[in-house]
């Protein structure tokens, strides 16, 4: 037990100080090149190709043994795409140290006798999910913002692509007029290409790095467009018009279904809140859930089936955009 603490808090210890230096080597690395007007995140120096710095700089640490030992982790790629489609900026490795280090925490502390077993676990449970619940709430924001800046710029490239210019010079058009995250993303795009990626790779990466059904669209219409030809503007105005139109009709439901979550809400707070008064009211009529047998299996229980409960109401009320 004290064996396992103790590695425990030195692998937490080890990612989040690994993860400021490779935070610190990376605002050093790019501070060169923001001041010569380059981009820090895409280098391209020696005989080497761009691919190959692009492939490395998506690695998931610039350091060669902390990669070795991220990629050992269950579940780190999909952290790492978290982190991208967040646009968060904290390396990886000090994500990983913030999701062990409330469990290391807990472990000292359950070594001096402050808190026990089932504090522990609850303590290393939540710091575990803490950070990537907080990643995906960033990163559902930031695709929401995505999506309502996806026509305008749809339109923004068709009418470049009808004014005679190429499709990537409309990509850049809208990474220079529009603002993060579509525009930081288009940029992304342009930069790629511009380091020797084809359009189709860096089109599908930016898939990958946002998760919206009508990028998607967007992109395999380009893709086919590219292999069988056609009007690419009228493709993209189509594409356009039926985004903005699928987004209308996603807030109608969405509107309609509210009434269906705030009474979920209200029924799973109630037994909270109605708990919390009796245990103001009359603490000893409730503190024997807890401490009578029976009733620690009741709680138990009843929280199991709550859980299920909201699951299931969250899934009928969550419309998937």
């Amino acid at each position: 037990m004290i064996i396992a603490i103790a590695i425990g808090l030195a692998v937490s210890t080890v990612l989040i100080v690994g993860g400021g230096f490779a935070a610190y080597q990376t605002r050093a690395a790019s501070d060169p090149a923001s001041a010569g007007g380059g981009s820090g995140a895409w280098t391209a120096g020696g005989d080497e190709s761009g691919i190959g710095s692009i492939a490395r700089a998506q690695g998931l640490s610039p350091t060669g043994w902390v990669h070795s030992l991220l990629s050992a982790l269950p579940g780190i790629e999909r952290l790492d795409r978290l982190r991208r489609r967040a646009a968060v900026t904290a390396p990886l490795e000090a994500l990983v140290g913030a999701c062990l280090a409330p469990a290391g925490a807990s472990a000292a502390l359950i070594l001096v006798g402050a808190i026990g077993v089932p504090a522990m676990l609850a303590i290393a449970a939540v710091g575990a999910a803490a950070t990537p619940a907080y990643l995906s709430r960033r990163a559902a924001a930031r695709l929401a913002q995505f999506q309502r800046q996806l026509p305008d710029a749809l339109d923004m490239m068709a009418r470049s692509l009808r004014a005679g210019h190429a499709f990537l010079a409309g990509m850049k058009m809208v990474a220079e007029e529009f603002p993060a995250p579509i525009g930081a993303e288009f940029g992304n795009v342009v930069e790629e290409v511009t380091f020797g990626v084809s359009v189709t790779e860096a089109l599908k990466r930016l898939t990958v790095r946002v998760d919206s059904s009508a990028l998607k669209f967007f992109v395999t219409s380009v893709m086919i467009q590219r292999e069988s030809g056609g009007n690419l503007a009228e493709i993209i105005d189509t594409i356009s018009r039926m985004t903005r139109k699928r987004f209308e009709l996603m807030a109608k439901v969405r509107a309609l279904s509210a009434e269906g979550r705030l009474s979920a809400v209200i029924l799973f707070a109630l037994p909270f809140a109605l708990g919390a008064l009796l245990l103001i009211i009359n603490p000893d009529y409730v503190l024997l859930l807890f401490r009578d047998p029976i009733g620690q299996a009741m709680v138990a229980v009843g929280g199991a089936l709550m859980l299920i409960g909201a699951a299931v109401t969250k899934r009928m009320v969550t419309i998937r955009a």
